[in-house]
């Protein structure tokens, strides 16, 4: 078990292998890291490996685990807040350039998990049409996922004409997920009533919920219940980039892995089976955002533009300000931007003056998740309060 994900998280992958082995693995655990150090991939394996009917090791091939290959499980929820477009496009690239058997699985992987958010369990009372057409569209791709598994590979021109499909049939999805900020009331009343349904027997059900920092407070409460007395066999993963940020009462009920960032040498390993030659990546998130189609070193100029101008005190002209406003659109580049800024205004301003403005930062993007802001207008109000408490 956790074979493959051994070599790029070995002190997290021997401390749940020693707690499943001994039957000490809690049932509410928090995965605490930075974006892309493989903290749903192990949730994920966790819960393979407490599924499988033959001990849970890595080449498995009983019916639970040929189902978690490609995730086609009903005892898994993902409630998420992650960048799927920019991992599955990367992956559909990926496949339409190899055409090979890891691309393949990684095009199911990387879109499944997005999938999981449609789980039947989260899709009972009233929905709105636009959850109605997004849970439709969700079983459109599904269904081109059962193809595309069933494909021979080897042949570039199916490969092709599959992730074509498989493009057209993501657009709506792509959108309604824009829409999603993280666990709602009404989800975690439906994940109570999925909780106590009866109908799967003995089988065991995980729920994967990431970015709880990130949820509303009557969502944070209601989930608490939960939490205090789970049920028997049902293990909550909290997938978090801030954990400390998560309400104390909740932290005081979990068990706690710190995922490290990958180092250099790891998201090497990591990307060998992708054949890039020579083309290095510092971070897997770089990777993935450029597979997304972001180009990374223009948005990287933008950040610089707008740090400069608040260094400098210097208010960029209206049209100026637009012009870059719109490329960030274009290339849905506003988290990076921040990030990126936040990582220039360390290097160039004091500390008080960067306590102030870190955490202008963060409170501003954070409510607009939080609300479901238009990114635009959050950037464009946070610079000009920048440019105030500079």
């Amino acid at each position: 078990m956790f074979d493959t994900l051994r070599e790029y998280q070995k002190g997290v992958a021997e401390q749940l292998q020693s707690q499943i082995a001994s039957g000490t693995l809690s049932q509410v655990n928090l995965f605490g890291g930075s974006r892309y150090s493989l903290r749903m991939s192990f949730a994920l394996e966790t819960a393979r490996v407490l599924s499988c009917n033959e001990g849970g090791e890595n080449h498995c091939s009983c019916e639970s685990c040929r189902k978690f290959r490609n995730l086609t499980v009903s005892n898994v929820v993902i409630i998420s807040q992650r960048d799927h477009r920019s991992v599955i496009e990367t992956s559909l690239s990926t496949f339409e350039r190899l055409y090979n058997d890891f691309s393949r699985q990684f095009v199911i992987q990387s879109i499944r998990r997005m999938l999981l958010q449609y789980h039947p369990a989260l899709l009972t009372g009233s929905q709105t049409q636009s959850q109605n057409a997004a849970a439709a569209l969700a079983g459109q791709v599904s269904d081109l996922l059962v193809d595309l598994a069933r494909m021979e590979t080897g042949n570039a021109s199916q490969a092709k004409k599959a992730v074509k499909e498989l493009r057209s049939a993501l657009k709506g999805l792509f959108t309604a997920t824009k829409k999603n900020t993280t666990v709602t009331i009404g989800q975690v009343r439906a994940l109570e009533q999925w909780i106590g349904q009866t109908s799967m027997g003995s089988g065991k059900r995980f729920i994967i919920l990431e970015a709880m920092e990130m949820t509303n407070t009557s969502a944070r409460n209601s989930l608490l219940k939960m939490l205090e007395e789970p049920e028997k066999d049902t293990y909550f993963f909290l997938i978090s980039e801030y954990p400390n940020r998560i309400m104390q009462t909740i932290l005081s009920r979990v068990r706690r892995y710190a995922f490290p960032p990958l180092s250099p040498e790891a998201v090497g390993r990591f990307l060998q089976p992708f054949y890039l030659h020579d083309k290095q990546y510092d971070t897997l998130e770089s990777f993935f955002l450029e597979g997304g189609g972001m180009d990374l070193s223009r948005a990287t100029q933008i950040a610089e533009t707008l740090v400069s101008s608040i260094q400098e005190q210097r208010y960029l002209q209206s049209s100026e300000f637009a012009a870059l406003l719109k490329e960030l659109d274009e290339m849905q580049g506003y988290e990076f931007v921040l990030k990126a800024m936040l990582a220039l205004l360390a290097k160039v301003m004091p500390s008080r003056a960067l306590l102030k403005l870190s955490s202008l930062v963060n409170t501003t993007y954070n409510t607009a998740q939080l609300y479901n802001q238009n990114n635009r207008l959050m950037l464009e109000s946070l610079y000009y309060r920048m440019m105030e408490e500079a």
